[in-house]
């Protein structure tokens, strides 16, 4: 089985970022000096004004006022990181202002310099910032409210709604504005991952990913972004180990250990059991038996935290590399929380016939026909059982009974192989409902139509949904098709009524 996931497109949820003056900040954590000289106390008096005024009018001619003040290059030599620090502020304030772009002059900045003279606001915050991050790493945890504030939001922005019209070259550039001012920006890293996708340069979008997951790592709040941006890189990896080339045992490796953590990480969940489906597909292709021990045997020890989808995933893995008990103890697993899992009864089913232990068989032969009756295979299942019974029975009568009761259900198989056989060959629970699709031959001979009724079950069994379609005349030998889709939550199981 294999699981299908709609990986929602990367959101930027960020608030715009509150910024409080430097004079507010702590000399202990931060040793940049915002008091002397003089001037630079005047100028944070002034950019706390202009905190204060927001976005308004007011803000400017306090802005101006606080540039005036550090324009004095005698008065303030004593203090040129300071007197940076605040000039960032001034940059990135204006930066907040609306109606204003990227660049101002010297003259509306009110700073000195040749007249006309044009001032990258971006680029100057941002070496200012640098320069006060350079003198000690302890301020970086100050300047980051600054990087990150509402000019860093409103370009990244930019850049992901261009990414969504496919508009590379603009988003390139705002993803350029943006990482000026807030350069290790988990949403930045993302922004070039995804320019690199879209043109088609993979190692450099794996990099970008890479630090991307990095950085949201270091932020709790993180927490649901950072998982989107492990399965692009998980899933990105997997694809790339399918490829030959040089780095193929080093993207499956990537692949495997990603979607492992992600598994681990939410194993009670569909992102769980997608994860798992990514992994046992890398294993089943490459037959790697080493990897598949590893992966089933935190879930043997302990299947309690994993959702019964990706113990009967886990329950497959085992029964194709011969690990019938492991097969066994995650198809239980699933079982006990999904008892209505008809495949999950049946090969169960099967590895106990296998290990001759027909007791165990009935109970799943029995939910086998509840939910699919009209298919061949269940009859001929509990067949199998009699016929285990009948072998270890040594009581001439008992044994009779049991030939019996053999042939009954054998000759059931017998007559359904002569009327028709449905096949469910889909079943993807959603959040809310799910998809089913089958198949159903006409083994008779003579055109037939068929009505199929459908229940679907929560886990528990309960029928939350019931619905019914009609499978137009279909001809002997040949297969109609047929689909429901439900819409209940809670959905994760079905049966439906013996076709007549």
């Amino acid at each position: 089985m294999r699981l299908l996931r709609a990986v929602p497109a990367l959101t930027l949820a960020l608030a715009a970022a509150k910024v409080t003056p430097a004079a507010a900040q702590g000399a202990v954590e931060c040793p940049v000096d915002v008091y002397t000289p003089n001037q630079l106390a005047q100028a944070g008096l002034m950019i706390g004004r202009a905190v204060a005024a927001g976005e308004t009018a007011e803000a400017q001619k306090p802005l101006k006022d606080a540039m005036k003040f550090l324009q004095d290059e005698k008065k303030i030599a004593s203090n040129l990181v300071g007197a940076g620090y605040q000039k960032a502020q001034i940059y990135i304030l204006w930066l907040h202002q609306q109606g204003i772009g990227e660049t101002m002059t010297v003259e509306q900045l009110n700073a000195k310099g040749t007249k006309g003279q044009v001032i990258d606001l971006v680029q100057e915050a941002s070496d200012a910032l640098k320069a006060v991050e350079a003198l000690s790493p302890a301020c970086a945890a100050e300047t980051a409210q600054w990087r990150g504030a509402k000019p860093f939001i409103d370009r990244i922005n930019k850049a992901y709604t261009f990414l969504g019209s496919d508009a590379i070259d603009s988003a390139s550039y705002w993803t350029g504005r943006a990482a000026l001012l807030n350069p290790t920006s988990p949403f930045v890293y993302n922004a070039q991952a995804q320019i690199a996708l879209k043109r088609g340069d993979i190692p450099t979008m794996l990099a970008a990913l890479r630090s991307a997951i990095a950085e949201a790592a270091k932020d709790t709040s993180m927490a649901e972004t950072m998982k989107q941006m492990q399965f692009q890189l998980a899933s990105t990896t997997k694809d790339q180990s399918m490829l030959d080339g040089p780095n193929k045992l080093a993207m499956r490796k990537e692949a495997i250990e990603t979607f492992t953590t992600l598994l681990r990480a939410s194993p009670g969940t569909t992102d769980g059991a997608y994860a798992f489906s990514s992994i046992a597909e890398i294993i089943q292709v490459t037959q790697d038996s080493v990897a598949a021990k590893e992966l089933l045997a935190p879930m043997v020890a302990d299947p309690t935290p994993y959702n019964d989808l990706t113990l009967q995933l886990a329950a497959d893995v085992a029964r194709m590399f011969n690990r019938t008990d492991d097969a066994k103890a995650m198809y239980r697993g699933a079982l006990a929380k999904n008892p209505n899992i008809r495949d999950a009864n049946y090969f169960l089913a099967y590895l106990y016939y296998e290990s001759k232990e027909p007791d165990k068989m009935m109970p799943l032969t029995d939910k086998l026909l509840e939910v699919d009756p009209s298919n061949g295979d269940n009859y001929l299942m509990r067949a199998y059982a009699y016929q285990l019974m009948v072998t270890a029975e040594k009581d001439a009568k008992k044994k009779a009974d049991l030939v019996k009761l053999q042939d009954e259900f054998a000759g059931k198989e017998a007559v359904l192989s002569t009327q028709h056989k449905l096949t469910i060959n889909r079943f993807e629970r959603k959040a809310e409902g799910g998809v089913l699709g089958g198949v159903i031959e006409n083994l008779g001979k003579l055109p037939k139509a068929f009505t199929l009724t459908m229940h679907f079950l929560d886990a528990a069994g309960t029928v939350l949904e019931t619905k019914t379609v009609e499978v137009a005349s279909v001809k002997p030998g040949e297969r109609g098709t047929f689909e429901f889709t439900a819409t209940k939550p809670g959905i994760v199981a079905y049966k439906y009524d013996a076709l007549k």
